[in-house]
């Protein structure tokens, strides 16, 4: 066996059903490269140590499709939205038996909680290690002060408890989202027992609505209310999905849709909260689906390694806001050019190789495991024949 097949076969995701859509952890490579791009872009045009044009002016093509805000965030709630009503779609349909509720509630857990709390102890730790270090600046630089943060983000609380203060970890904002929808995903689904033409009109009336309210109702703090529309942007998907709807265009044509969607998708300046934000579904929704059904953007997207580190992307996700300046605020200081995207890939290709390192690193040794369902049991037998009793040697005839 070649070393890369035995490395992909060690990077690959676990599954615990026969059902697995690679193109699902393409996707996954495509929100995790726009979310770690967008913040190295934001730590290079801030630390940078000498003075250049602002970009948006000389390039502004360039760094508006780094300055992609929480779009690679948008991307994954769709992703959440498809994997999570999948099984509830395809039970209402027939196709599985009924979801069990405590399974489901207890999968969350152990899949995601192990991984989260362990970097967000590690997180807290390093800012009270780092005092006076400009990285932990914005934050209390006492125990009693910072833990607070901690145990808030830890209940999936903070953005409500303090929502004008970073979480010890910044990124971990849109996790305490994806666990409200996780919550009442079991009620939401409810909607694949309607009619296929009934229900496909509600979700996406409810997709417009629900950006129509927060247009007009804007919440002081972070909610699911802000960002539903995403997660049923990917109830949609499921129901197309299932239903074996499929684009089917010439590979040209579908080549140059599939390009056009993307670039609209980095292009898309959804802070202006305009008609962009109607549009922005709707070509998301689009692109995915032909990434799912159409042969050439389904290849694309099922490459190995483009697969094997968009599977790892939630240890990419919780750990890279961290390395960027850990690592960068050394790094930053060895510069070749004098130009914005020169000096961007320069750093870029500094900061992105210790990244998929320290988190394929992570992925092996913590989530990957956890990827396993019965993981808890295995776990407490290891525990127990750890410490329990050791057996007696045999006794010998005297």
């Amino acid at each position: 066996m070649k070393i890369t097949d035995r490395l992909y076969g060690l990077l690959q995701r676990k599954t615990n059903t026969t059902v697995f859509i690679p193109q699902i952890d393409g996707l996954r490579f495509l929100a995790i490269l726009m979310v770690v791009l967008y913040h190295i872009n934001i730590f290079v045009t801030v630390k940078v140590p000498f003075a250049f044009t602002r970009p948006t002016a000389d390039y502004w093509w360039m760094f508006r499709l780094l300055d992609s805000d929480r779009k690679g965030v948008f991307l994954f709630f769709i992703i959440s939205g498809f994997i999570l009503a999948l099984p509830f779609a395809r039970a209402a349909r027939g196709e599985s038996k009924p979801v069990e509720l405590k399974k489901y509630y207890l999968r969350r857990f152990t899949r995601l909680e192990p991984p989260y709390f362990l970097v967000m102890s590690a997180c807290f730790l390093g800012i009270l290690l780092l005092q006076g270090n400009e990285f932990a600046a914005t934050f209390p630089q006492t125990f009693s002060g910072l833990f607070p943060r901690l145990a808030a983000s830890l209940i999936y609380m903070h953005n409500i408890i303090f929502p004008q203060y970073l979480s010890v970890n910044p990124v971990a904002w849109s996790l305490e989202i994806e666990v409200q929808f996780y919550l009442l995903v079991p009620l939401l689904v409810q909607v694949f027992k309607l009619p296929a033409i009934f229900r496909r009109i509600v979700l996406a009336c409810a997709t417009a609505g629900f950006i129509f309210l927060q247009h007009h109702f804007s919440l002081p703090v972070d909610t699911l209310f802000n960002y539903i529309q995403y997660f049923f942007l990917g109830f949609l998907l499921v129901d197309l999905y299932l239903s074996e709807i499929k684009f089917k265009f010439p590979v040209w044509a579908s080549f140059i849709i599939g390009l056009l969607c993307l670039l609209f998708i980095g292009y898309a300046d959804l802070r202006a909260r305009n008609y962009l934000e109607y549009i922005f579904p709707i070509v998301a929704l689009g692109f995915y689906l032909l990434v799912l059904t159409d042969s050439l953007w389904r290849k694309v997207f099922s490459l190995r390694y483009i697969t094997a580190i968009g599977g790892m992307c939630y240890s990419i996700y919780l750990l890279h806001y961290n390395i960027i300046p850990v690592l960068g605020n050394t790094t930053i200081k060895f510069n070749l050019f004098q130009s914005y995207p020169l000096t961007y890939f320069w750093h870029a290709l500094i900061l992105i190789v210790p990244i998929v390192l320290f988190s394929g690193i992570f992925y092996l040794l913590i989530e990957r495991p956890c990827m396993d369902k019965d993981w808890p049991t295995k776990f407490w037998f290891a525990v127990k024949r750890f410490f329990g009793p050791k057996p007696l040697p045999p006794s010998t005839a005297e």
